[in-house]
């Protein structure tokens, strides 16, 4: 089965592709670049904040562990401890207020402290400045459980808690304690301080990547200390469920800079490690993946929208312009088709001045050309069939006319004294002749003449015309106009029958003035552009009754004839002569107002493939 398909629909499978691949193509490297883009610029965040809090609390770690060296490196300390050990109340008193001082100031330009205490060589508080205590009081004897672990570090190094607090509305707390040695290298005591972890929480809760995306904060033993969803080190490295997690808690031990994705509660994340170095700790942002995929679908979704109506503007696009340009191809169809079914009455409206208004444009003058053309036809085969009928009906007519004439004669000479035979053999004697001539132009008419061309003046061959009609004209009151062109060539042409011719047009003109008028004659070289052979005009016309519109179509019928005395083959006659020379005779008229006879021969007669055609 052929399937047939529609310039419509071939312009559409043509264009939608030109137009849909480029876009679908295009959309398709942008979502891989958005994404991939969205992955970076998040990445790049995560990095970027978890770089941000690991500096910020490097700094205040940093600055801590710089503190607790400087005042436990302060000579009041060792002067405290010299006082207190002669027990000179005075200078002990004065030493301890100094240290208190001393303590508040960097209590005062350091928020994160909550309190700093100094413990003398048997673990009773000597000093405390913050905290519920007034500054400079003592605490008396008290275990603290650092204390132990402080005093058998070397000197130099620093111990450092676990978070406390956390529950009960207890503050979170974290103890940064040093041993204090004399001069001697002697133990002299343990400068402690306590460190506000809320503070450190709530920077870890402050950090937001995303929709969802948080911050937790990890040990060097691979304990969570602070996560949004967990209380302090309630997951550890040991009791993490999800293997992929538990790996990243590794990466997070080693203290180097990395991005990782895990797995938690069933939903993939990835998250950025940035290690926090003056204790070992890690920090991780961390953002679901789920984010990165919802932008990413939105992109495709708004790209997926732009094809989507790129396609429909296509579509909408390709059908008005197919509608467009094929609506006068369908109208060229339907006029085909009528004029297959022998309609020529046929005339296109143009709607455009590009190559289809063209197109109507040739095809009106086509189905003009094909209307005269088979107008012409049939007026030759008529004018054959007729010229045929006319040599058989003048040469059976002609021969009874000549033996009726004979026996008037005789009649006529055997009573010449009779009057009314002379009388009536006259009468029918002038009939006779008006038969004859009659016949006579019948033979012309079916026995046309080959014509013999001679170089020829049309302009002088008109002028002899006139003058052979200037006597008539001038007692019908007619007067001649001319405008001959005075470059126009010789012609060749049969000069006795294009004389005829004019003669046939001049008399049709006069005949038109029965009230005097005005006969114009004018002719003019047409010269071609296109290379064919030079043609010249002779116009014709009558400022008189016109002819009617209906009787336009019949003027070259032959015996067509609106007047009285008219035999109606002047006009035919004329046409055979003028096709026979290869030119065209056209008449045009408006009723009671003019009329332009118009004929135009070539200039080197007709060739000679015309005259064998």
């Amino acid at each position: 089965m052929n399937v047939r398909f529609s310039i419509s629909l071939k312009l559409l499978l043509l264009i939608l592709p030109l137009i849909c691949l480029p876009i679908a193509s295009t959309g398709y490297f942008s979502i891989h670049a958005a994404v991939d883009r969205v992955n970076r610029l998040v990445r790049h965040e995560q990095m970027a904040k978890a770089s941000a809090a690991a500096e910020k609390l490097s700094y205040i770690f940093e600055k801590l562990r710089i503190d607790l060296e400087t005042i436990t490196a302060l000579p009041v300390l060792e002067d405290h401890y010299i006082s207190r050990s002669f027990r000179l109340r005075a200078e002990t008193e004065f030493n301890r207020d100094t240290i208190a001082r001393l303590f508040q100031d960097f209590i005062d330009r350091t928020p994160y402290y909550r309190q700093i205490q100094y413990l003398d060589e048997t673990g009773s508080e000597l000093i405390r400045v913050g905290g519920d205590k007034a500054a400079g009081t003592a605490g008396g004897s008290r275990a603290y459980p650092f204390f132990s672990q402080t005093r058998h570090l070397a000197p130099g190094r620093v111990f450092i808690s676990d978070v406390k607090g956390g529950k009960d509305g207890r503050p979170s707390v974290m103890h940064w304690s040093k041993p204090v040695f004399s001069v001697m290298r002697e133990f002299t005591g343990v400068v402690v301080i306590e460190l506000d972890f809320d503070s450190i929480i709530q920077i870890i809760k402050d950090i937001h990547v995303g929709e969802s995306g948080y911050a937790f904060l990890a040990d060097q033993l691979g304990r969570i200390v602070v996560h949004p969803l967990f209380a302090l080190y309630d997951r550890t490295q040991e009791n993490v469920e999800d293997f992929s997690l538990k790996k990243m808690v590794e990466k997070m031990m080693t203290g180097t800079t990395s991005w990782e994705q895990y797995r938690f509660n069933g939903e993939l994340k990835v998250a950025a490690i940035s290690p926090i170095s003056p204790i070992g700790w890690s920090i991780a942002v961390t953002i679901p993946t789920a984010e990165f995929k919802k932008e990413a679908r939105a992109i495709q979704k708004r790209v997926l929208q732009v094809v989507g109506l790129t396609l429909v503007i296509a579509i909408v696009s390709v059908s008005i312009l197919s509608y467009l340009i094929l609506r006068p191809v369908r109208n060229l169809v339907a006029a085909t088709r009528q004029i297959s079914a022998a309609d020529l009455n046929q005339e296109l409206p143009v709607h455009s001045h590009d190559e289809l208004g063209d197109l109507t444009r040739s095809f009106n003058r086509m189905i003009k050309n094909l209307a005269r053309t088979q107008n012409e036809l049939v007026r030759s085969e008529k004018l054959i069939s007729l010229g045929r009928l006319s040599a058989g009906m003048a040469h059976e007519i002609r021969n009874p006319l000549n033996a009726i004439k004979g026996a008037v004669v005789h009649l006529k000479r055997r009573l010449p004294d009779d009057q009314l035979v002379q009388e009536y053999t006259q009468l029918v004697s002038e009939e006779i002749d008006r038969l004859n001539n009659l016949v006579t132009d019948f033979l012309y008419f079916s026995k046309q003449a080959i014509p013999k061309p001679v170089p020829s003046d049309l302009n002088q061959l008109i002028l002899s015309v006139q003058q052979l009609f200037a006597e008539q004209a001038k007692k019908c009151n007619i007067r001649f106009n001319n405008h001959l062109a005075e470059d126009l060539p010789t012609v060749l042409l049969d000069m006795q029958q294009i004389e005829q011719v004019v003669v046939n047009l001049l008399v049709n003109a006069m005949d038109a003035l029965p009230n005097g008028g005005v006969v114009s004659f004018s002719t003019a070289l047409l010269q071609s552009s296109d290379g064919s052979a030079d043609r010249v005009r002779v116009e014709i016309c009558d400022d008189g009754i016109g002819i009617p519109e209906a009787h336009l179509q019949s003027i070259f019928d032959p015996f067509f004839s609106t007047k009285e005395s008219g035999s109606g083959i002047g006009l035919p006659l004329s046409l055979g002569i003028i096709e026979s020379h290869g030119g065209s005779l056209t008449i045009r008229s408006r009723p009671s107002l003019a009329t332009l006879a118009t004929f135009e021969l070539p200039v080197n007669g007709v060739t000679l493939s015309e005259e064998t055609d």
